[in-house]
């Protein structure tokens, strides 16, 4: 056995892995589904989703609507409480209200939106918003929070819940998150038009915490 065993090297005289002169930066090495050694961005490793789904129906014009409470049938499907606000950073949210609402996720360390991916459909051909929102919370304290844009969705119906409208929104407005923040989605019809038509919304919150 040689007496220059690779475990007994110095740093200095350790070589990179393999194929690292030509990896790009912010990428790790790791094995594939194929056996192979690989690098991919370091992105991919720390994903997190956070699914937000619902439905409202038209009829409240240019006024954001929020997720019902806990203590409602509905919730968390229905967006149908009026928070008579038209500009989403507005709205006064007090922290029983925070914590009376079933659709929100608590994000568990600090990451980055880069992506709100899912599918919208609309019994109406009026254009509709779904704002993607963060809250912070102070613990012991009573004060009214408002909510901090991440994004927003904007598609116009195409008249039937039949017809689906891809969302893959990648230009983030606001991406940071961090520990103890709430994640929460409103939703708003912008203009007069049709009324009565449902309105219903599957999306992913896409994060990295890398």
């Amino acid at each position: 056995m040689a007496n220059n065993e690779h475990k007994n090297l110095s740093n200095a005289n350790l070589h990179v892995p393999k194929d690292f002169s030509t990896a790009s930066n912010s990428t790790t090495l790791t094995k594939n589904s194929s056996g192979n050694l690989s690098w991919i961005s370091n992105t991919s490793l720390g994903k997190q989703t956070y699914s937000f789904r619902g439905y409202s129906q038209s009829g409240i014009i240019n006024s954001w609507q929020r997720s019902q409470p806990m203590t409602d049938g509905q919730s968390p499907n229905q967006y149908s409480s009026n928070t008579s606000t038209a500009t989403l950073t507005s709205i006064p949210i007090t922290p029983i209200v925070l914590m009376k609402t079933g659709a929100h996720h608590v994000i568990v360390e600090t990451s980055t939106v880069y992506k709100i991916y899912g599918w919208v459909s609309a019994a109406l051909t009026n254009p509709v918003k779904i704002g993607i929102a963060k809250i912070t919370p102070t613990a012991n304290n009573t004060a009214t929070l408002n909510p901090v844009l991440i994004d927003e969705v904007s598609v116009t119906g195409l008249g039937s819940i039949g017809k689906l409208i891809a969302v893959n929104e990648t230009t983030i407005t606001s991406a940071s998150l961090a520990a103890g923040d709430f994640l929460v989605a409103f939703l708003k019809e912008e203009a007069e038009g049709d009324t009565g038509g449902d309105i219903f919304f599957h999306l992913q919150v896409c994060t990295t915490t890398y």
